[in-house]
């Protein structure tokens, strides 16, 4: 079942509609699902009304490609967790948050910090991911202690408290390499990152017109105007928009253009200088501009939700249609970044793998070796 978006033919599109028509009637009458298909029944399961009938209206030439979901503002904006004096925002930058869908620049780490760390990026850049198996960008603080000591730094973490609560997970981490001449990243958005493969979502929060999810950015080289530093929409968080397939531009292999006007919308753009972060919630519309210089630009986030956020519960794999890859979540988890996680909904990963660096699994056998070791020397 390909779901990604992309301008099919009217004769291919009749029979869709129709098979589509048929799923949201399943799901009204509250069919059965274990007959079905894996992929119908995670569509059955996992699409809300919204998604069907966006679909069927246009002809399938439009889509909400991942969970709607409208965003709530709180009825009093306050710190959710206490923190340092030195980490604590102020009410103003509460209050521009909630409005905007992001905060920063914010100093974490210090110029000197990146240039050393850019040398153990670069380094691992276009290696095997020793969690996936092949060569991935994602998730290499579960191979690299010195990531993972970084993402939970004070800086980061109470931050992202304040906004979230004290108790978080990291369940997805990032390393970008934006390298020289490389074009823009079109304007996207998520929710509970069904847009990864169009019917499973990879979080699932209690209630989506909450903040459950925030991503910290951090420039590891100065990002700037001509590098293509991250800019914003502000306000976008609002609702998700629908996308229209096709277009000028693509989103990683996905040819989409967004619903959505610049002229409409305040745009920020937020140079950064090494070590400075950036945190925002996905669902505000956000894209960087093509690097026009000969240089790459470095930098890595960390996805963050409260521990009450469930992450891929249950699953074997995941897939990203935009990309191509199929993920094996063996050695996947969540990891606590602050706190303590009460509820245990998803998979996670002991605090020692990721201190050494070793895949789960495997920690065991490096546990007993020493011992099989002094046993054959007796």
């Amino acid at each position: 079942m390909n779901m990604a978006p992309k301008v099919r033919p009217l004769w291919k599109r009749i029979p869709i509609m129709g098979g589509l028509a048929g799923l949201m009637a399943y799901k009204f009458l509250k069919l059965p699902t274990s007959i079905l298909p894996r992929d119908f029944k995670a569509v059955v399961k996992n699409w809300d009304y919204e998604m069907f009938t966006t679909l069927l209206k246009s002809g399938v030439t439009s889509a909400i490609i991942d969970q709607p979901c409208y965003f709530k503002m709180p009825e009093k904006i306050e710190s959710k967790a206490q923190v340092a004096p030195e980490y604590q925002f102020s009410q103003a930058q509460l209050e521009g948050f909630y409005r905007d869908g992001f905060i920063g620049p914010i100093d974490v780490f210090s110029p000197e910090q990146m240039k050393d760390f850019k040398h153990d990026l670069l380094a691992i850049e276009k290696t095997e991911s020793k969690t996936y198996g092949f060569v991935t960008p994602r998730d290499r603080h579960f191979e690299m202690p010195r990531l993972w000591n970084y993402m939970k730094h004070p800086g980061v973490t109470e931050r992202l408290a304040q906004l979230l609560g004290p108790d978080l997970n990291v369940w997805r981490s990032q390393i970008f390499y934006k390298g020289p001449k490389s074009p823009a990243i079109q304007w996207h958005h998520a929710s509970t990152f069904m847009v990864e493969d169009y019917q499973d979502p990879a979080i699932f929060p209690k209630d989506r017109s909450e903040i459950f999810q925030l991503t910290a950015w951090i420039a590891v080289d100065e990002s700037t105007h001509e590098n293509g530093c991250l800019k914003f929409a502000a306000g976008t968080h609002d609702r998700m928009r629908a996308v229209h397939f096709g277009g000028s531009e693509g989103f990683y292999n996905a040819a989409y253009e967004l619903d959505f006007k610049e002229q409409d919308h305040r745009i920020v753009e937020l140079p950064c200088k090494p070590g400075q972060m950036i945190i925002f919630t996905e669902r505000c519309i956000h894209g960087s501009a093509a690097n026009t210089t000969d240089r790459y630009r470095l930098a890595f986030n960390l996805r963050c939700t409260p521990t009450s956020v469930a992450a891929y519960p249950g699953k074997k794999y995941y897939r990203s249609v935009y990309n191509g890859g199929k993920y094996n979540l063996e050695d996947w988890g969540v990891c606590l970044l602050r706190g303590q996680d009460r509820y245990k909904l998803s998979k996670i990963i002991p605090p020692e793998a990721l201190e050494r660096g070793i895949a789960p699994r495997l920690l065991s056998q490096v546990a007993a070796a020493p011992q099989q070791q002094l046993k054959r020397a007796a």
